[in-house]
């Protein structure tokens, strides 16, 4: 039933519809019906990575912790796994002209000149500046601003002390860096025992303080740095090697060194668009609420191979105390697969880690709090 009553609409008496308590109330219901269809459509991923507050999203394996993100880095797997058997071209980024520089078209242009330029900023800092210290002249090219991502680095002390040995930090910069401390380490495998070890990936580094350091470091020896601004492309002459920035800039250098990562167009280039012969696929979260945190596991495996998808697949663990609180920890599952039509997405070996990690940890999913959610893909190749 439908009332009818006379209202005024501006300054005009007319006549609208106004719906009864009753029908008010149906309607309420069915957009509450349809409010708890529509998440239940989600699936509980995107439930648990929508309720966290994604900010400062870098460059580098790790950096992006967002739902969106995760469902491109979902689109290129899929590609990857693509039954396509023809491979498409790719991208030419490097070409190579007889003759030197100094006679091509660049003649008029501003170029800025190097002796190394590194493309890719996020590792490539720590080897810019060691060739920096050396008195090179180094520019860094980086698509995104430079700084390190949130989730700590894994490292040990020996390997830290190497980059003081090269000269590029001080035994002060790594204590400033190392956000926690931990021991033992566990190593085990399914009904094989367990072995513990010491001093091995004991440490949290924080990627925002040590990248911070050699950045500082890097432009006081007079590095210079081309943040958010991509490769366009490489021309390699007798003389030099010339980089045009899809901004504009134009680099001129005797040596180009690729730390663009997995995805470089300089890899894909020389690898002439193969696919990778195997995958690791990693996934896992940085969680607050284990009351038990003060040892790590550096490769452990509790599960045998089960069926994910059309795969096969065998999951193994890492663990470790975070060093933005006592009670925070970060777990990783990850495990190798073939790239195939059928492979698990990353959401798929989520869904799992939600149900597997509790059970592995010791621990009630309700009793975490999320803080991010981080995965990522690694290929690999054989030598052809």
């Amino acid at each position: 039933m439908v009332m009818v009553q006379l209202g005024q609409c501006n300054g005009v008496l007319c006549q609208y519809p106004k719906l009864s308590p009753l029908i008010k109330r149906r309607k309420e219901r069915v957009q509450r019906s349809m409010s708890l269809q529509a998440q239940a459509l989600h699936s509980r991923t995107q439930r648990i990575m929508d309720s966290i507050a994604v900010d400062g999203e870098v460059g580098g394996a790790g950096g992006a912790y967002s739902y969106k993100a995760l469902k491109r880095l979902d689109h290129i797997w899929s590609s990857i796994c693509s039954p396509e058997t023809v491979s498409q071209e790719p991208q030419q980024v490097i070409s190579s002209i007889r003759g030197v520089s100094s006679h091509s078209d660049l003649t008029d242009k501003a170029v800025d000149k190097f002796d190394v330029v590194v493309c890719g900023g996020t590792l490539g800092i720590f080897i810019a500046t060691a060739l920096s210290a050396k008195g090179l002249q180094v520019g860094i090219v980086e698509r995104n601003i430079l700084k390190g991502r949130e989730q700590e680095w894994n490292l040990s002390r020996k390997e830290l002390l190497e980059l003081v040995d090269v000269g590029i930090l001080e035994e002060g910069d790594i204590e400033q860096a190392i956000a926690v401390n931990f021991n033992p380490n566990r190593c085990g495998f399914e009904d094989k025992g367990e072995i513990w070890v010491k001093d091995i990936l004991n440490l949290g580094v924080s990627p925002v303080k040590l990248i911070e350091i050699m950045k500082k470091r890097f432009i006081s020896l007079g590095g210079v740095i081309f943040e958010g601004c991509s490769v366009s492309s490489i021309s390699i002459y007798e003389d030099a090697s010339v980089l045009q920035l899809a901004e504009g800039n134009i680099l001129s250098s005797r040596l180009i060194i690729d730390a663009m990562g997995n995805f470089s167009p300089v890899v894909k280039q020389i690898r002439r668009g193969r696919k990778p012969d195997g995958i690791c696929l990693v996934v896992g979260s940085c969680a607050r609420g284990f009351i038990d945190n003060s040892t790590s596991d550096i490769i452990y495996s509790s599960s045998s191979v089960k069926k994910v998808g059309d795969s096969k697949v065998q999951y193994f663990w890492e663990a470790f105390p975070a060093g933005s609180g006592p009670l925070d920890r970060t777990t990783y599952m990850f495990t190798y697969v073939s790239p195939q039509p059928g492979s698990p997405k990353l959401e798929d070996l989520l869904e799992d880690y939600w149900d597997l990690m509790p059970e592995y940890q010791g621990v009630s999913l309700d009793n975490l709090e999320i803080l991010r959610v981080i995965y990522g893909i690694f290929p690999t190749y054989r030598d052809r």
